[in-house]
């Protein structure tokens, strides 16, 4: 990899970076449209995706929307936001360069104006036509984890995942791609019919090259594998689809799954395989992207999984179980199972199939004359606060 460790192009990312920072510092609306203009490209496969379902940017218009969104105060959760850009791995060569990053938010939310929101929440569920069990245990899980959050103080500190991948322009890096995503501990959005939204799925139509279908191949292998399942496959798998060496990087959705190098890589995929569901990315539209020997791509993706309620019930008892072995404070310990127990029934009572809307994205290195994964990052849709907390 040190061929994408460019110095002179590392520094000049970091520019940018820093320049993005100060945006998402100063949080001046009126400097947006003028720095998506020049900072972002207009070239083919231009996107960004914010953490919500509804954001999907496909030209600068939408991404001026997005970061406005952002920066806004009433009813933002986005108030102090660092990137920590100095701690994010940065790989570039001549002329792309892409970036992982762990970024956080912090807030200040009164347990007053906590307490406040989640009733209105509550009686707006409650107050509805459809007056059902699911909707009563969806109001004892808000309540449960109120009382949950505010329990942990008016401090608030959420983990983000921040990935982007630029490329130089007339002597200018643009960003081309970027990602916003939240950690994830439970389904913050799901479906339980099998005629779910198509929107979850579908990708705009593009265009293609034989340089875009090679980068495709390898995609389908990695749908493969995760369609198959077998986990004596693993070890043969990753030489077929990784770029094998200490850069590799994948992301998962949970809180602890940032996996650095290739056993941290192996171990996700063969967990996934075990324990996850079918997981399916739309590779025939996949959005991709090849600037030399790098390629990247972005895509929908779904988490299908059917749980009974008895292995639901095997779920609650193994969270639990974990979470009273935990360093919490024996108060936090019973707000947490109470809360966990409550919203495992509540996804019982929606139903055994259990549909996950996803995003999938990842860059990939042409090594002797094969496309080999170097990042990759799962990541669900987040609506409202989020739910992982940091100290």
């Amino acid at each position: 990899m040190e061929r994408y460790k460019n110095i002179n192009s590392v520094n000049e990312v970091n520019d940018i970076l820093g320049g993005f920072q100060d945006l998402y510092k100063e949080k001046d609306m009126t400097k947006v449209d003028d720095y998506v203009n020049e900072v972002f490209s207009s070239k083919e496969g231009l996107v960004v995706f914010g953490s919500s379902m509804e954001q999907w940017c496909f030209n600068t218009d939408d991404i001026k929307t997005l970061i406005k969104s952002h920066l806004a105060n009433e009813n933002n959760y986005w108030k102090d936001i660092n990137f920590k850009f100095e701690e994010a791995k940065v790989f570039a060569n001549e002329n792309v360069a892409w970036v992982v990053s762990i970024g956080i938010i912090k807030n200040i939310i009164s347990e007053d104006k906590h307490i406040e929101d989640t009733i209105e929440k509550v009686k707006e569920i409650l107050g509805g036509e459809n007056k059902c069990k699911i909707n009563a245990l969806k109001t004892a899980s808000n309540m449960a984890n109120t009382l949950r959050q505010i329990e942990q103080g008016e401090n608030y500190i959420w983990p983000f995942r921040f990935t982007c991948v630029l490329i130089k322009e007339n002597d200018t890096w643009k960003f081309h791609q970027m990602q916003f995503s939240f950690d994830s501990e439970s389904w913050p959005y799901r479906l339980n019919d099998e005629t779910y939204d198509k929107r979850i799925f579908e990708m705009p139509k593009t265009n293609s090259n034989k340089e875009y279908e090679e980068v495709r191949k390898t995609l389908q292998v990695f749908q493969d594998g995760y369609t198959k399942r077998d986990v004596n496959y693993v070890d043969e798998y990753m030489k077929e689809v990784f770029l094998l060496n200490e850069d590799l990087v994948v992301i998962g959705t949970d809180a602890d799954e940032l996996c650095l190098g290739v056993e941290a890589a192996r171990g996700i995929v063969e967990s996934d395989w075990k324990y996850w569901g079918d997981f399916k990315f739309n590779v025939d539209n996949a959005l991709i992207s090849v600037n030399g020997d790098i390629a990247y791509f972005t895509t929908k993706a779904f988490l299908k999984r059917i749980a009974s309620d008895q292995k639901i019930l095997e779920w609650v008892n193994d969270s639990n179980e974990y979470t009273f072995n935990s360093e919490e404070s024996p108060k936090q310990k019973l707000l947490t199972a109470l809360y966990g127990t409550i919203d495992y029934i509540y996804h019982m009572e929606k139903g055994e199939t259990i549909i996950i809307p996803m995003r999938f994205s990842g860059v990939l290195v042409k090594k002797e004359g094969k496309w080999l994964i170097q990042h990759l990052q799962y990541s669900d849709y987040n609506e409202g606060m989020p739910e992982v907390r940091k100290f």
